[in-house]
């Protein structure tokens, strides 16, 4: 979007040309000469901000300077320094200085001219993927097989889901973190019971038997290894970690949520989602808690955006609906959450998964490769 009054800034040129044809030879127009060359300056700045937006550029910081001007790096130009008016301050109809104000916004920084005119550059951003496996961690170099060490032991009942509790953090990527709490023996609360989002590398072919005692498990179509041998290839494309969001219902001590550890709020592009063993057998087959799902039932996942306490909006997708069940990694665009510093996750389905202590179904999903737009600055 270009708001530009150039016609009215030739036609400045023109009237301050005109002048000086018309004065004396013994008239003093060094005033007239320097405004000539100022507006000439403004002038280059306004192309240059125009032709960078031509060329898909993309502003990378804005800093004012102590004398007002300000200085803006470009991801492909450079950097360049544009002068603001006497002081600081926007001169009659602008003729004093280019740009008098820079609003950053979440997306793009407005420049404003001291005609009223604008012009709306996009910041410059890298998309980051956080993909759970120990190769791509970008945190403390001293820290090996980062990933993998909040993987537990045991599927269920193991030290870190239901003993001294997990928090993970993408540190220097994405910077999305989560958790699940410590558990407490005497109150039964906390634990991966109460709800989170735990990091995995189990998976299997066979979802048939499955129960809680293996929650962990993605269901995946096909391998060449075997999975309680190898414990590789489950996740998305192949890739062996991935993620295991379990929403507790009323039953939470902890939301599963994916929340911004340095509080930043950022757009998330998408994840990759995928079945559990555990809840496509309560689907397919039922269990002595969820009847199966019916020949017109449904099993939902639902993404909720906060930026502070106010919601963004929600994004659903149907893992299954009307028989037809996920059976592999589905990208789930979660653009329309726009700018979010927490992510909170639920499961909801059809009537004949509810009972009376709430929704029976196993309330999981397994998660990867989420992409986080990270600015510049």
């Amino acid at each position: 979007m270009i708001k530009l009054s150039l016609r009215r800034v030739f036609g400045l040129a023109l009237a301050i040309v005109l002048a000086g044809s018309m004065a004396v030879s013994c008239y003093d127009d060094s005033e007239l000469r320097n405004s000539i060359d100022d507006l000439k300056s403004q002038l280059a700045q306004l192309q240059t901000l125009v032709t960078s937006l031509q060329n898909d550029d993309a502003v990378t910081s804005v800093t004012q300077n102590a004398d007002g001007s300000y200085t803006i790096k470009f991801k492909k130009s450079g950097d360049i320094t544009i002068k603001n008016g006497k002081d600081g301050a926007p001169g009659k109809d602008g003729k004093d200085g280019a740009i008098t104000a820079v609003i950053k916004g979440e997306e793009s920084y407005t420049f404003i001219f001291g005609d009223g005119s604008s012009i709306i550059l996009p910041r410059d951003y890298e998309v980051y993927t956080l993909t759970f496996e120990d190769a791509d961690y970008k945190g403390p170099a001293d820290i090996v097989n980062y990933w993998t060490s909040m993987i537990d032991s045991e599927q269920y009942g193991g030290e870190l889901l239901y003993g001294k509790g997990c928090t993970w953090v993408d540190e220097n990527n994405t910077f999305l973190s989560g958790s699940v709490l410590p558990y407490d023996p005497e109150t039964w609360s906390g634990g991966f019971s109460g709800g989170g989002i735990a990091i995995s590398n189990y998976g299997n072919t066979s979802f048939e038997g499955a129960d809680y005692t293996r929650q962990l498990e993605a269901f995946v179509l096909s391998i060449d290894e075997e999975f309680y041998a190898a414990r590789e290839y489950s996740g998305n494309n192949g890739s062996d970690n991935f993620a295991i969001v379990y929403d507790a219902g009323a039953w939470a001590s902890n939301p599963a949520a994916l929340v911004m550890a340095d509080g930043v709020a950022r757009r998330i592009e998408s994840a990759y989602v995928n079945i559990t063993n555990y809840t496509l057998n309560a689907l397919v087959n039922g269990n002595d808690y969820a009847a199966p799902m019916a020949e017109n039932g449904f099993y939902k996942i639902t993404a909720t955006g906060f930026n502070g306490e106010a919601s963004t909006g929600s994004v659903d997708y149907y893992l299954a609906k009307n028989h037809a069940i996920a059976g592999s990694w589905v990208c789930w665009d979660l653009n329309k959450l726009g700018f979010v510093d927490k992510v909170v996750f639920s499961v909801s389905g059809s009537p004949e998964q509810y009972g009376d202590w709430g929704f029976n179904t196993p309330a999981y999903f397994a998660i990867d490769d989420i992409a986080v737009r990270v600015f510049a600055e």
